[in-house]
């Protein structure tokens, strides 16, 4: 279930001068058919079917790398990009719940810096920085009730503020019970202190202050029967071959 989700400081092309391959095919070609962008992936022993959002985006109303979008996806425009994504999600299996993946969330939830894709680098009147073309697509979907969106997830929009001004709202629960969130945990691996290390050493056979460790993110969802029950932010201590869960911050559980 992956999708390029990076930006690129030029426009790519398939082929350098020289004759090699431009960075971006070379990961779609490492993606293969797990490549997502405009497309759906099913998991039928899941019963989940995944798809992807607009590659690329850096938020907001501007259609980002328009050239690159036109040739790769035939994307010209907001409209367009919306329309895409909605064909991609029509036609899943009765019996399938739909994950949207997305490089940046939707636009409508919240014009606050700390809103979950609330600009928090500037101050002005249109802090909402999400993406319209996914909220239309969404919007589109929701429309009589074409398809159960279970969840919406992304990235993009990191979790510490800048200018030290807290933390963002990393999940969103919509009216109708999707579940929107984001999961850019910046950074997402961190050096474990050395009490992190023997904490973790105490727990093993063998005991070595001096073994390298890290501490990694990962943010877990438990979906059932279509819908979402849980949402835990969660950090796990890795050093050498043992691992232990540090800690767990939930961020949403189903009563």
């Amino acid at each position: 279930m992956c999708m390029i989700v990076g930006t690129l400081s030029k426009i790519p092309r398939h082929f350098s001068s020289c004759g090699e391959k431009d960075k971006v095919q070379l990961q779609l070609e490492c993606l293969g058919k797990e490549h997502v962008a405009y497309q759906r992936l099913d998991f039928p022993l899941l019963k989940v079917s995944v798809v992807g959002g607009r590659p690329f985006s850096c938020g907001g109303k501007p259609l980002f790398r328009k050239k690159l979008l036109s040739a790769r996806y035939g994307v010209k425009n907001m409209d367009g990009s919306a329309n895409k994504i909605q064909k991609a999600a029509l036609g899943i299996p009765e019996d399938h719940f739909l994950i949207l993946l997305a490089h940046n969330g939707p636009t409508g939830l919240g014009s606050g810096l700390n809103d979950i894709c609330g600009k928090d680098w500037e101050f002005d009147s249109d802090g909402d920085h999400g993406d319209p073309d996914l909220a239309d697509a969404i919007s589109l979907l929701k429309e009589n009730n074409q398809v159960s969106i279970a969840l919406v997830v992304f990235g993009h929009m990191h979790k510490e503020l800048a200018h030290g001004n807290g933390f963002r709202k990393m999940i969103v629960v919509g009216a109708d019970n999707t579940i929107y969130l984001n999961g850019a945990i910046v950074p997402r691996v961190k050096r474990l202190s050395d009490d992190n290390k023997r904490s973790l050493d105490n727990e093993g056979h063998h005991s070595s202050l001096e073994a390298k460790g890290t501490s990694r993110a990962f943010t877990l969802v438990e979906l059932s029967e279509g819908k979402v029950t849980k949402v835990a932010e969660s950090w796990v201590s890795v050093v050498e071959d043992r691992t232990v869960l540090e800690e767990e911050y939930i961020l949403f559980e189903a009563h």
